[in-house]
């Protein structure tokens, strides 16, 4: 029962995660581009026959269908082209695309223009930029994907997240903000980063650089000498393993929140002006740190950049609250063919290797997703 629990759990917030991804791929820089006189459909044409992988209360999803979504969203985020052959990766995605089918199906007559407003801008800017790479080409053509499958693709997409996000009200996205305030206050910091790890620049892997005792050890002793009057340009230089601020006094200037990790973006917002902190732990070490300056923004301050970073947030507990509480009436099951076990794998071992590899998927996936939205405090 635990283990059962923990792998529904794991899919559950993977498909969250992936959700969010893909929204944020395919509604991201929807500007320019010609609106076609047809209309992208929500519906893959030639893949109704064949065998059935999904069944829910709306509808089913045929393998042909499946594999044409898959081909397309493998292309459309190459990142998570080594896992797409992991078999609960594949039900993550069958959910998720059956989610969406029923999320598109919901949509108003206005939510539906509007998504094909933006699938149009996105199908015109993916045949630009096909037309310029030649790798892209070549892999649309290999995975035997069209431009129309490509423009049903970008409105099933669109039509969902337009659906989720006609759900925001400012009141949501007032109370979001309220949550995100830290990503948007504006500070200049100083600090000292002691590592405990780094990445391999060849490799891409982390290595200890000393032990959390370690660091925190010598970074009482820098806090101690800044205690006592010494200098920041000095002590950087000669402590810390951040090689973007050690030869600044350790400054970072009137950056936002939002472009740190979680613990030193709460440091920065929360931490006393003028004062020397104690230690911060981090993903990447100990960090001494003092806040010079700190502007906190209220909600009509933001720019319209950073509203949309707070509807998203919004949107996005909309999209749980669908997963959690009405997915479940779908009645989903899919039946995607059990993997092929390979020889001298034993039934045990085989069900724990994968396990691992899920946990590291999603591990994996949660990274890159926050990677993308900050700057490493540590560079």
């Amino acid at each position: 029962m635990l283990q059962r629990t923990k792998r529904s759990a794991w899919r559950r917030s993977a498909l969250l995660l992936v959700a969010a991804v893909l929204a944020m791929t395919v509604m991201a820089g929807c500007g320019g581009g010609k609106s076609k006189k047809e209309e992208p459909s929500l519906t893959f044409s030639g893949v109704s026959e064949g065998e059935v992988v999904a069944t829910y209360k709306d509808g089913k999803v045929t393998k042909p269908e499946f594999d044409k979504y898959m081909a397309i969203f493998g292309m459309s985020q190459p990142g998570y082209e080594q896992i797409l052959t992991l078999p609960q990766f594949q039900e993550m995605i069958l959910e998720q695309y059956v989610s969406y089918k029923v999320l598109a199906s919901k949509a108003s007559e206005d939510s539906l223009k509007e998504a094909r407003e933006e699938a149009d801008k996105q199908l015109e800017q993916y045949k630009e930029y096909k037309k310029s790479d030649e790798t892209l080409a070549a892999k649309a053509k290999e995975k035997d994907i069209s431009d129309n499958d490509m423009a049903t693709f970008l409105m099933i997409t669109s039509a969902a997240i337009v659906h989720i996000n006609s759900q925001v009200t400012e009141e949501d996205e007032k109370a979001s903000f309220e949550e995100m305030k830290a990503d948007f206050a504006v500070s200049t910091v100083r600090h000292i980063l002691i590592q405990t790890m780094e990445q391999d620049p060849q490799t891409g892997e982390a290595k200890e650089v000393r032990t959390s005792e370690e660091a925190l050890a010598r970074a009482n002793e820098v806090k101690a000498k800044l205690d006592a009057g010494g200098d920041w340009d000095a002590l950087a230089k000669e402590y810390s393993d951040d090689p973007g601020s050690k030869d600044k006094g350790g400054l970072y200037e009137k950056k936002a929140g939002g472009d740190w990790v979680e613990a030193f973006k709460l440091a920065a917002y929360e931490q006393e002006i003028g004062v020397i902190g104690e230690p911060v732990e981090t993903e990447y070490g100990y960090h001494v740190m003092k806040v010079e300056e700190r502007e906190v923004k209220a909600f009509d301050q933001l720019t319209d950049t950073d509203k949309e970073q707070v509807k998203a947030a919004a949107a996005y507990k909309y999209m749980e609250m669908f997963m959690n509480e009405e997915m479940p009436k779908q009645e989903l099951n899919m039946t995607l063919p059990e993997p092929e076990q390979t020889d001298g794998e034993g039934a045990g071992n085989g069900a724990g290797a994968e396990d691992e590899k899920k946990d590291d998927a999603a591990d994996s996936g949660a990274g890159n997703t926050e990677a993308g939205t900050e700057e490493k405090a540590a560079e």
